[in-house]
């Protein structure tokens, strides 16, 4: 990251999330193919069970869930993270 920083509105952060959450399967398969469930991944990230779910879920964008998500080879686009949001095309 450049250190440059990404301001969403609110509804933009929700369109995220929301299109997070269609991709929600494919984040759990990156998770099982680690052998890693919700409640492991918190505790390895010093979160709550909660923190992990709705990242998933695309309520939250909290950037150790998502950071320990794209290391573990999930693709930018399941991600939907606010940090890189439009880079993509960029």
């Amino acid at each position: 990251m450049s250190g440059m920083q990404v301001t969403l509105t609110r509804a933009e952060l929700v369109a995220l999330g929301a299109e997070r959450c269609k991709w929600r399967r494919r984040l759990q398969e990156v998770m099982d193919a680690k052998g890693i469930n919700c409640n492991q991944l918190a505790r390895i990230l010093g979160v709550s069970h909660n923190t992990v779910y709705r990242v998933m879920s695309g309520t939250l964008h909290t950037p150790c869930v998502l950071d320990w998500l794209r290391e573990a080879g999930a693709k930018e686009k399941y991600l939907c993270d606010p940090r890189t949001h439009g880079k993509e095309a960029a």
